[in-house]
């Protein structure tokens, strides 16, 4: 019977995918002294494997471009030479070309590619330097090579070894070996344990079985209970309000179905979860390539592999977080020279570290470079004529480099000079309901966090009412919520109002106002304040009342209606009401711009 191979040819490209990012993980390693000699046959066995399914489909010249690296990593695990920086640039380069081929044929372009054409008589004319003879290399000769090939889906073998579609490993990449002090010249990869060395480490369900599920089919479950969650509230609210003297059992049951659809929206909720690891698995590239290009000596420590965010967060956050380690490595780490001038290791460190806290995921990116310049970022403001002076905080100067146009390059380059990054950081996290925080001391380095929601999908927010309309503040910009007294209100000549807040004078956002209700200023009763932070800024946020704290679930007002200014998105009510999610950012920044402007 003959089998119909293009069932699965999906499944190939995404394990051809994997298997480069494996190759490409594990490069930077190479070059350094001394590297754990499994990485080499890990790097052949993924070669291996993708040149088995090219096979397979009759993709030519990817087989034939992956056998020519094949036979040069089974030379180098045989003994014959030894990887250097140029072996690491010669596979990086490789793996270019060939995502570059995998993403054409996955699109249907099946004509010839002359870049591989180059790259298999690039790799085919390769040759490393000779190595010594050991007793493991001879091992290794010894060792029969199997050339078979088969197409096999197999999960949970006996040792706890998964396989592909196609026969052959799927290994999850064994961690680069950490290099010794004044290592390799272009930096390497070193992981930093989540749990400590030694401790057994137990095989979970998820590594012993998998199985691949189309994103569309998760986004339709995630929706579905959604829709469920809401009608939950809706018939909860319904009940409260029928008479004391209902019948037990139907409180019972509902609450019941609450806690049941409660459980089951967290359950679902966490097949869109993904650890961290797939956002840390792209930067020992960029800080390779980075720091070779500035002739830098850079190292990339990460932690909290294991961090879970959601997929479609983790999809957004690699383009800001691209900006800031290339910043870091651009701005903050200095040459060689400098640091040993400096009295520090002449190889700077950049650290990724990502944290759960609360109903966040905390991503820290640092380094132990140059540190910000006040006085050069003040300088720069001033000559850009943006609103700054001398008594401004530490952290209010940081967040000028957050500007639109700002930058403190000497020279304008394809890495920096012209403006574009960090601004660029800010609008995407902010866009994602996130915000970010810098801190730096000159000389020793600079740490920017990043705080992001764990999802797009549910929301904990403080539903607040302004005359009859009601309105979500996402919870994670809310400071604190107090009743001002009449005399805690300030209102100067030419200035902006404010409010008082334990001896802190805060400019106050009039949600009516925003909103644009009809006779927005009037009074309606003692107003509240909610303090809210942006970009490292509070403000009050006057509102009339305060209903409640509730997790909603969101709604995309883009694709449901249109984009309303001043709203992120739109939520249901228990009483069946839409109730729009507050784009915080936006309003507190055009709220006390105004403000700003008025007083000037």
């Amino acid at each position: 019977m003959a089998i119909d191979l293009n069932r699965f040819i999906g499944t190939f490209f995404d394990e051809a995918q994997e298997h480069l990012e494996s190759i490409e993980e594990q490069a930077m390693s190479l070059a350094t002294p001394g590297h754990d000699p499994e990485v080499l046959n890990s790097i052949f066995r993924a070669a291996h494997s993708i040149k088995g399914g090219s096979g397979t489909f009759g993709f030519n010249q990817l087989a034939e471009a992956t056998h020519e690296m094949e036979t040069l990593f089974d030379d180098l695990r045989r003994g014959r030479g030894q990887a250097d920086a140029t072996t690491v640039r010669l596979l990086l380069d490789a793996c270019d070309v060939f995502r570059a081929h995998v993403a054409r044929l996955k699109s249907g372009d099946r004509r010839p590619d002359h870049a591989m054409d180059q790259l298999r008589e690039r790799l085919s004319g390769y040759r490393v330097e000779a190595a010594p003879v050991t007793p493991a290399t001879a091992m290794a000769e010894a060792a029969p090579q199997s050339e078979s090939f088969f197409v096999e889906a197999k999960f949970a073998s006996d040792d706890g070894e998964g396989y592909g579609l196609f026969g052959d490993p799927v290994e999850k990449p064994a961690p680069a070996a950490a290099a010794p002090s004044g290592g390799d010249k272009f930096g390497f990869f070193e992981p930093i344990p989540d749990k400590a060395e030694g401790a057994p480490q137990a095989k979970t369900q998820a590594e012993q079985s998998s199985i691949r599920v189309s994103v569309e089919k998760i986004d339709r479950i995630v929706n579905l209970v959604g829709e469920l969650v809401i009608a939950q509230a809706m018939l909860q609210q319904a009940a409260a309000t029928a008479s004391a003297t209902a019948d037990e059992r139907l409180a019972h049951s509902l609450a019941t179905v609450d806690r049941n659809t409660r459980e089951l929206q967290q359950a679902v909720m966490s097949i869109r979860m993904m650890p961290m690891e797939f956002v840390f698995s792209r930067f020992p590239r960029l800080v390779y390539d980075v720091s070779s290009r500035l002739d830098k000596k850079v190292q990339l420590r990460t932690q909290g592999h294991e961090t879970e965010l959601d997929k479609e967060l983790i999809e957004l956050l690699v383009d800001p977080l691209t900006h800031v380690v290339r910043n870091a490595i651009d701005h903050g780490i200095e040459m060689p020279a400098e640091r040993r001038a400096a009295g520090k290791d002449e190889q700077g460190t950049v650290s990724m570290r990502a944290t759960h806290r609360g109903g966040s995921v905390l991503i820290e990116v640092t380094d132990d470079g140059r540190g910000l310049d006040r006085e050069r970022i003040l300088a720069k403001a001033r000559e850009l004529r943006m609103p700054c002076d001398d008594a401004m905080t530490d952290t209010e100067v940081w967040g000028l480099i957050f500007e639109a146009g700002f930058s403190t390059a000497q020279k304008v380059t394809d890495l920096s000079g012209r403006g574009v990054g960090m601004d660029v950081v800010r609008r995407n996290i902010t866009s994602l309901g996130g915000n970010v925080h810098i801190d730096s001391v000159k000389g020793e380095g600079t740490s920017i966090t990043i705080q992001l929601p764990l999802t797009l999908a549910v929301l904990d927010g403080m539903v607040v009412s302004v005359g009859s309309e009601q309105y979500i503040v996402p919870l994670e910009f809310v400071a604190e919520a107090f009743q001002p007294k009449p005399e805690d209100f300030r209102s100067l000549v030419n200035q902006p109002a404010m409010v008082a807040v334990r001896g802190e004078h805060l400019p106050i956002v009039r949600l009516d106002e925003v909103v644009q209700l009809p006779g927005a200023g009037e009074s309606r009763g003692e107003p509240l304040c909610l303090v809210v932070e942006v970009d490292n800024r509070r403000a009050a946020l006057l509102v009339d009342g305060l209903v409640g704290q509730q997790q909603l679930v969101v709604k995309s007002l883009e694709t449901n209606l249109h984009k309303v200014q001043g709203a992120s998105a739109a939520t249901i009510l228990g009483d069946g009401r839409v109730a729009l999610i507050l784009d915080v950012t936006t309003i507190v920044r055009a709220g006390t711009g105004r403000a700003m402007r008025a007083a000037a």
